[in-house]
C-alpha cells in the first residue's frame, strides 16, 4: 500500500526514491514500464510545454482514494489498510462527509503517462464513487467550468463512463468537451454488484479477510448496499426483462440487496441517465469469463457465463448508442493498462478514429459458453480469499494492476537488455499470421494467374490504371530520346481503351489486355536498365538500429527525408527508446570483402519523434554529422510516394535489411508480392527471406521504389495452428521466446500508401499544435510528393570514406579505383562501375 499521493509517485519514480515500496505495489514489470515512462516524461519536459489538449481521467468504481471529512482534515480510508482492518470502512458510510482525495494508481498510471508522452496533459479526474453517476457528473463539470477549461477530452474506465454521461450532457453547447472515450463502461448495467449483494462478489474475500471487525455479510449490510453508485449498475430491466433487480421481492434468501426505497431510487436514476451521444467512442472488452445472466432458484443465483464480456461487463450490456465502438480481448481491471487500448485512445483523443482495436468483436471471443455456476459456489472462493497485498487486491475484479509487457519491455533499449531485442514480438507475429491466412483466396489467385501468363487478371483495373500511370510517369521522367515519347503515347492510347470507372469490373481481356500487357512489358523492359543502378543508391540509405551505448544491433531503419529515419514502433516504441539508440549505415561487406565498420548517427527525438503501434511505424529525427565527421547528406533518402500503382500482385519485390540486427543484405527478385488483404487495408504480403533484426526494412518494387514498412515474419504453422521449427518440430514458447528456431515462410510490412495517409494527418496536428518536428514530418511528404512526379531518385553526392575498422581483418586485394565502384553482397557479388561522380545517377536513354 502506498503512503504517497499521486505527485509523490510520479516523483519517485523519476528519481528512484522508495523503490522497494513502489515495486511491492507496481509489481516488477510495471514499475520497470512506469519508471522509464515517467523519466521520459520529466526528460521531454521543455518540448510538452507546447501540449495543447487537456485530457482528464476518469477511474472506475472503487478506483479513487476516498477521505472521510472531520473537522476539515481528510482522513484516508479506502485506502488504508490498517485504517480498514480497524473497521474504517465505517467512516465511508452512505451519510458521512466524504471526498475523493486521489487516484489507485496501479491501473491508471500506465495511461496518464503514454497521454502525456503522446502531447496531452493528462490529469486524474477522481470522483465520489458511493455517488449516483449523475450526481458525480454534475460536480465534476462544475469543476472544469469553474477552472475556465474548453475543448478537454475525458478518458473514463468503468463507472467513468457513465459519470461523462451525464457531464456531456450538462455541456450544452458542447464547448467543454470534445471528445469522451469510454473503457470497459457498463451502460446496460453489471452482474458484478448483484454478486456484491449476493455475497458472491471476489472483492468481498480480501476486504473480509482484512476486516477484523466485520463480516463479509456486514460490509454488504451496513456500507455497500448503501451506495447508489454501485446499486446503479445493475442490468438494465429492458436488458434482461425476466431478472427485476431493482425489485425487491426478487431477490432469492441468502442475498443481501438494497432496501425497497434504495432499490426504486436506483432504478429511476439509472434510466434517467442521459445516453452518449456522438462525441463518445466506447472500447469493450472481450475474451474473459463473464458472467452474462442469471436464473433465480431457491437456494441463491444461477449465473450463466460466456466470453462475451471482460470478466465483469458483458459485451451487450456496455454496447450502447449510435457510437463507434472499438473491442480488445482483455480483463476489465486492467484494461487500461493494455498498449493496444492506450494506442487506441491516443488516436481516437487526437482524430477520432483508431485502427489500434478492431470495431467488431471476434467470433472466437464471444461465441463460447461456460458452465454455470451457483452463488454458492462463488460465496465458498470468496471464504479461501488470501489477504489483500496491494491497493487494487481490495476491489477485485474491478480494478487490477496487471499490465501487457514483460521486464524488460523489448522496445526500451537497456544496456543489457535480457532478450534479444532484434526478435519480432510474439504480437506482432501472431497478427501477421492470421492475416496471412486470410489472404490464402487471394494469394492462389495470383500464384494462378502467373502460371496462366495472364499477369494482369489477378488486379482490379483500378489498381492496373494506377500502376499503368505510375510506369508512364517514370518513363516520361527518363525519357529524351524518341523510344520512350514513344512508349508514353502507347500507354496513353492503352488507357483510354481500359474502364476504370466501375468498382468491382472485371480485369481487361481481349484485344485491350493484349495491348496492355505488351505496352506495359515495353516499358518495364525500358525502364530495366536502371534496375541495379537505382539498387546501388537505394541500399545507401538503408542501416541498422544499434544502441548507443553497447553497439549491439536490434533492427533496421531508413532515410526517408534528410534528416528523417523510419522504421518500426516495436523497434522504437517511444522517446526514450530513440534518446538511447543510433542508426549505423554502411555496416556492411566492402567491394574487396573488407568488414566495414560504418557511421553511427545520433537519433535526436527531441526534434521529431512520431509513433503509431497499430500501423507499427516510428520516424525519428537523425543528427546530421556522424560520430566520425561523415554527412548524413552522404546516404540520401528513399521517397515515401504516397500513389498507388507502384507495383503489381505477382511482381517481385526486393529487400534491403540487417537480419539478425547483422550486416547489410539484399534479396533481389526471390520474393513476390502476393496480397494485399483487405483486413484493415493497410499490410501487404509478399514471399522471401527475412529474420529477426530485418524489422524496419524497406520493401522495394523492381523500380526501387519503398511499397512496404517490413514489420514481421509469417511462421510456417501446422494444420492445428501450432508453429514449426526450422527442424520439423512444434515450437515451444518456454524454451524459444524469441522465436530463433521458428521457420519463417512469408512476409508482412505496412504499405507506403497508408504509411503517408497517417502522415498527413500527423503534419496536420503537429502544425496546428505547434509540435516539434512539424517542419521534418512536411519535408518527409513533400519529398514523396514531388518523387510521384519526378520519379524521386538522386544519387548521394561523392564517396563516403570508410573508417578504418576497429579490429584487423584480412583483406582481399583492392581493385583500381577506376571512376566510382560499389557493390552489394547477396549470394554473388555485384560489382558495378560507372562514371565520374559527377554523372547522373542512371542513363536518360535505353
Amino acid at each position: 500500500m502506498l503512503p504517497f499521493d499521486d505527485f509523490q509517485v510520479e516523483t519517485f519514480l523519476r528519481t528512484g526514491e522508495h523503490e522497494a515500496a513502489l515495486r511491492a505495489e507496481f509489481g516488477d514489470a510495471l514499475y520497470e514500464d512506469l519508471a522509464n515512462l515517467a523519466q521520459n516524461a520529466a526528460r521531454e519536459a521543455p518540448l510538452l510545454e507546447a501540449r495543447r489538449r487537456k485530457v482528464f481521467i476518469l477511474p472506475g468504481i472503487m478506483g479513487s482514494r476516498l477521505s472521510a471529512i472531520r473537522n476539515g482534515q481528510a482522513d484516508l480510508v479506502w485506502v488504508h489498510p490498517s485504517d480498514l482492518a480497524t473497521g474504517g470502512i465505517a467512516k465511508i458510510q452512505w451519510g458521512a462527509s466524504v471526498a475523493a482525495t486521489g487516484t489507485i494508481l496501479a491501473p491508471y498510471l500506465r495511461m496518464k503517462l503514454r497521454l502525456t508522452l503522446a502531447g496531452f496533459d493528462a490529469e486524474f479526474l477522481p470522483f465520489d464513487w458511493r455517488q449516483s453517476p449523475a450526481v458525480a457528473g454534475k460536480m465534476l463539470i462544475d469543476r472544469i467550468r469553474n477552472r475556465g477549461l474548453s475543448n478537454v477530452s475525458l478518458v473514463c474506465h468503468s463507472m467513468g463512463g457513465l459519470v461523462a454521461r451525464q457531464m456531456a450532457a450538462e455541456d450544452h453547447d458542447r464547448s467543454l468537451i470534445s471528445r469522451v472515450v469510454t473503457i470497459g463502461t457498463p451502460n446496460h448495467g453489471s452482474y458484478a454488484p448483484v454478486q456484491v449483494f449476493d455475497l458472491s462478489h471476489d472483492m468481498l474475500g480480501p476486504l473480509g479477510f482484512a476486516d477484523l471487525t466485520h463480516d463479509q455479510k456486514t460490509i454488504v449490510d451496513k456500507f455497500l448496499r448503501g451506495f447508489p453508485g454501485l446499486v446503479e449498475m445493475m442490468p438494465d430491466p429492458d436488458k434482461r426483462p425476466e431478472e427485476r433487480y431493482f425489485t425487491r421481492n426478487f431477490w432469492p434468501n441468502g442475498a443481501v440487496p438494497p432496501t425497497a426505497n434504495s432499490l426504486r431510487a436506483a432504478g429511476l436514476g439509472r434510466s434517467e441517465l442521459p445516453a452518449p451521444d456522438l462525441r463518445f467512442h466506447q472500447i469493450i472488452g472481450l475474451g474473459e469469463d463473464t458472467v452474462i445472466g442469471a436464473n433465480k432458484t431457491a437456494n441463491g443465483f444461477v449465473y450463466h457465463r460466456s466470453f462475451d464480456g471482460d470478466g465483469t461487463v458483458p459485451r451487450d450490456l456496455a454496447e450502447m448508442g449510435d457510437v463507434s465502438r472499438y473491442y480488445c480481448e482483455g480483463a476489465h481491471g486492467w484494461l487500461c493498462n493494455r498498449s493496444d487500448v492506450i494506442a487506441a485512445t491516443i488516436d481516437l483523443i487526437g482524430t477520432g478514429a483508431t485502427h489500434a482495436l478492431d470495431d467488431t468483436p471476434r467470433i472466437r471471443a464471444v461465441e463460447t459458453v461456460m458452465p454455470d455456476v451457483t452463488s454458492a459456489d462463488l460465496r465458498l472462493e470468496t471464504l479461501s480469499a488470501l489477504p489483500p497485498l496491494k491497493e487494487t487486491d481490495f476491489a477485485g475484479a474491478f480494478l487490477s494492476g496487471q499490465v501487457d509487457i514483460a521486464p524488460p519491455m523489448g522496445a526500451i533499449i537497456s544496456d543489457a537488455p535480457a532478450t534479444d531485442q532484434s526478435a519480432y514480438p510474439r504480437a506482432v507475429v501472431d497478427a501477421a499470421s492470421l492475416r496471412w491466412k486470410a489472404s490464402d483466396a487471394e494469394r492462389k489467385t495470383v500464384i494462378q494467374s502467373q502460371h496462366e501468363a495472364r499477369p494482369l487478371s489477378a488486379e482490379t483495373p483500378q489498381r492496373i490504371d494506377a500502376y499503368t500511370r505510375r510506369l508512364l510517369t517514370i518513363v516520361d521522367a527518363a525519357s529524351a530520346n524518341g523510344q520512350g515519347r514513344k512508349l508514353s503515347r502507347e500507354l496513353e492510347t492503352a488507357l483510354e481503351g481500359l474502364g476504370t470507372g466501375t468498382p468491382g469490373a472485371a480485369p481487361p481481356t481481349g484485344a485491350t489486355a493484349a495491348i496492355l500487357e505488351r505496352v506495359i512489358g515495353e516499358a518495364e523492359e525500358f525502364l530495366s536498365v536502371m534496375f541495379i543502378k537505382r539498387a546501388l543508391v537505394a541500399a545507401r540509405s538503408v542501416g541498422r538500429i544499434v544502441s548507443t551505448s553497447t553497439g549491439e544491433g536490434f533492427g533496421t531503419g531508413f532515410l526517408i527525408a534528410p534528416g528523417v529515419l523510419m522504421t518500426n514502433h516495436h523497434v522504437l516504441q517511444n522517446n526514450f527508446a530513440a534518446s538511447r539508440a543510433s542508426v549505423q549505415l554502411r555496416y556492411e561487406l566492402e567491394i574487396d570483402s573488407r568488414q566495414t565498420t560504418g557511421h553511427c548517427f545520433t537519433l535526436e527525438p527531441q526534434r521529431l519523434f512520431h509513433a503509431n503501434e497499430h500501423l507499427d511505424m516510428s520516424i525519428v529525427a537523425v543528427a546530421p554529422v556522424s560520430e566520425d565527421g561523415v554527412s548524413l547528406e552522404d546516404f540520401g533518402h528513399l521517397p515515401l510516394i504516397g500513389v498507388e500503382g507502384k507495383i503489381r500482385k505477382g511482381q517481385p519485390v526486393n529487400i534491403v535489411q540487417h537480419p539478425l540486427a547483422g550486416r547489410k543484405q539484399v534479396v533481389f527478385r526471390e520474393s513476390l508480392l502476393t496480397a494485399l488483404p483487405p483486413d484493415n487495408d493497410h499490410v501487404a504480403h509478399y514471399t522471401g527471406d527475412t529474420q529477426p533484426g530485418s524489422s524496419g526494412a524497406p520493401v522495394f518494387s523492381d523500380l526501387w521504389e519503398v511499397i512496404a514498412l517490413h514489420h514481421s515474419g509469417v511462421p510456417d504453422q501446422t494444420e492445428s495452428g501450432h508453429y514449426v521449427t526450422v527442424d520439423g518440430g512444434i515450437w515451444n514458447p518456454s524454451t524459444d521466446p524469441e522465436m530463433k528456431t521458428v521457420k519463417w515462410i512469408a512476409n508482412e510490412g505496412i504499405r507506403v500508401s497508408r504509411l503517408v495517409a497517417h502522415l498527413k494527418t500527423v503534419a496536420d496536428r503537429m502544425s496546428r499544435d505547434g509540435t516539434p518536428g512539424a517542419d521534418l514530418v512536411e519535408e518527409v511528404l513533400a519529398v514523396g510528393r514531388d518523387a510521384v512526379h519526378t520519379g524521386g531518385f538522386q544519387m548521394p553526392p561523392g564517396n563516403v570514406r570508410e573508417r578504418t575498422p576497429t579490429r584487423s581483418i584480412a583483406s582481399a586485394p583492392v581493385a583500381p579505383n577506376v571512376g566510382q565502384t560499389a557493390s552489394i553482397t547477396i549470394p554473388l557479388r555485384l560489382d558495378i562501375s560507372f562514371g565520374a561522380s559527377d554523372s547522373p545517377p542512371f542513363s536518360n536513354s535505353s
